[in-house]
């Protein structure tokens, strides 16, 4: 059995849409044989046969995206290749004195996956094994660190290492080979998976064997297009499998909902869309990202000139000659960060040389850029008197209390925004995201349901969430999808400020430093303790009227006893 993954056919893009079969399931197909029509960003091509074998199974049906990678074709070899022509191997095989010893001569690589959200790329930061070592299947290899937190990869194999690609502090891409084991027993076992004709399980190649996925590549890509979260669909598939037609539905669902106003709070876990599925995303291929990074262009400021309105190489390069014969900044360069001279008599020459952002503060460097592009950013500002304040009240605990009943009382503010559809996306759950500051760059975990949660179970959460971030042990689903943001700066030094607004999200709150107020009351004159407080958010969003609502709010509640 031969497995046929769908190549890149093209300038990196990551998927393509099946047009037409050309073959069907039985057809006997030569090398060069054109099997199916697949749709990219950019062009329609055949897809030629690489093989010569029987069609066993095609994967997808018209209209499914596949992703670059992902089984399209699995063959069933030709009679001559099945049958052994050399005696003296029959006779092996007879005598039992061959077992598994073509496994054992071929090298296996393993090429690093997605880590979670999205990602492009993840660094080494340690190797947990080294060549040669002998490794089990689910074994952790390597420590890697993505934009947001450090995971242990783990083994799909069982085998000896023979390399290891790349050093600590290395940046891989995902797809790019991670390492490579020799044949030996490297297949894990897999249990075989039942299918019926609504669902399509996924299939990899590994060697010349093939192991069955627990989930479609198909569904998955499928919901990565229509931007559906598969952790809030219900399957209707055999055993709970979710099929490309519950996707379907649950974004119809989705796009209904969105269409009535009175319907926007809602309750539907359908309607709920992830950060991987960021309704703000540009179209673009991993290989025009990347050059748009090596040339140092934003693509927010590129034309699309590609079909269904992606950006390709040449509109990133027409955008990076138009800055350089407009801009005026100097270029950055080592040349004049070096001086090679001393600054003053007496003083030992000094030699600086740029640093590349990585992990958290890279990931901060994208993130406000894309936001100060993108949001029609308005603050407003006013003190929250905590003057009644009684026993013991952890500030930070309060403010996210105060913020989640803010948002009840004014949901405008607890929503997602899509500029480019100029849809609303209104949750009916709080879910605060907790600007954290770390040496390393700005974390933001996520407390969930906010809403429903005792002041205790508030700061349970907080202290486990600064725990991991701080062990590094932080998982991306920790800071996946928060609906707003609370900035409380004040604990550093500052009272007021213009936060910024990460988009798809609207609004976030920062909090300044305590300050005295002087009130006249009816016992006389009293010095009063404040919390200053900024709430920034998306005009195009909502309302002054809203965002001064849920501020109001906020200062009750946080002007209340305990």
């Amino acid at each position: 059995m031969k497995v046929f993954n769908l190549p890149d056919l093209g300038e990196g893009l990551p998927d393509a849409t099946i047009v037409r079969w050309l073959v069907n399931e039985g057809d006997k197909l030569s090398v060069d044989q054109p099997m199916v029509e697949m749709e990219t960003a950019k062009a329609v091509v055949e897809v030629p046969s690489p093989f010569e074998g029987v069609v066993s199974e095609l994967k997808g049906q018209a209209g499914d995206v596949i992703q670059v990678g992902d089984t399209l074709v699995i063959f069933n070899q030709n009679a001559s290749e099945q049958k052994p022509e050399p005696t003296e191997e029959i006779n092996k095989v007879k005598n039992n004195k061959v077992t598994a010893n073509t496994a054992k001569e071929t090298k296996q690589i393993f090429y690093l996956p997605d880590l979670g959200e999205g990602l492009q790329d993840a660094e080494v930061v340690r190797w947990l094994k080294s060549t040669n070592d002998d490794v089990k299947v689910d074994e952790p290899l390597v420590e890697m660190e993505t934009d947001k937190a450090v995971v242990e990869v783990p083994s799909p194999y069982s085998g000896v290492i023979t390399k290891l690609y790349g050093e600590p502090g290395e940046l891989i891409r995902v797809g790019s080979a991670l390492v490579e084991f020799n044949g030996e027993n490297n297949v894990p076992a897999a249990e075989p998976q039942e299918e019926d004709a609504g669902t399509v399980v996924g299939a990899v190649e590994v060697g010349h064997q093939v192991t069955r996925e627990p989930s479609s590549a198909l569904v998955k890509a499928l919901a990565r297009k229509l931007r559906v979260d598969l952790s809030s669909v219900q399957g209707t598939g055999k055993n709970g499998a979710i099929t490309q037609n519950d996707v379907k539905a649950a974004s119809e669902k989705r796009t209904a909902s969105l269409q009535k106003p009175t319907e926007s709070v809602s309750t539907d876990r359908h309607t709920h869309l992830t950060s991987t599925q960021e309704p703000l995303n540009y179209r673009a291929s991993p290989a025009v990202r990347a050059l748009a990074r090596k040339l140092g262009v934003n693509l927010a400021n590129c034309e699309t000139s590609g079909k269904k309105g992606s950006i390709t190489q040449e509109d990133v390069k027409a955008c990076h000659q138009k800055l350089s014969t407009t801009s005026r900044t100097p270029q950055l360069s080592t040349a004049t960060l070096s001086p090679s001279k001393p600054v003053s008599q007496g003083l030992p020459d000094v030699t600086i040389s740029p640093e590349s952002l990585r992990g958290a503060r890279r990931a901060m460097a994208v993130a406000m850029t894309k936001a100060q592009q993108q949001v029609c950013l308005t603050t407003l500002v006013d003190d929250a008197n905590i003057h009644f304040w009684k026993g013991k009240n952890n500030p930070t605990v309060r403010l996210i209390r105060a913020v989640a009943q803010g948002c009840l009382k004014e949901p405008a503010l607890n929503a997602w925004f899509d500029g480019e559809k100029l849809e609303r996306l209104v949750h009916p759950h709080v879910h605060i995201g907790i600007a954290v500051d770390m040496p390393d760059g700005l974390y933001v975990p996520v407390i969930r349901h906010a809403e429903r949660k005792t002041a205790a179970e508030i700061r349970f959460d907080l202290n486990h969430l600064i725990e991991k971030i701080q062990n590094k042990t932080i998982r991306p689903e920790d800071m996946a999808n928060p609906t707003i943001t609370l900035s409380n700066f004040g604990t550093i030094a500052g009272q007021y400020a213009t936060p910024v607004v990460l988009p798809p999200q609207v609004a976030i709150i920062g909090a300044g430093s305590f300050k005295e107020h002087l009130k006249l009351t009816s016992k006389g004159i009293e010095n009063q303790k404040h919390i200053p407080l900024s709430l920034s958010f998306d005009h195009r969003a909502c309302t002054g009227g809203e965002a001064a609502r849920c501020l109001k709010s906020i200062m009750e509640d946080l002007s209340l006893p305990e």
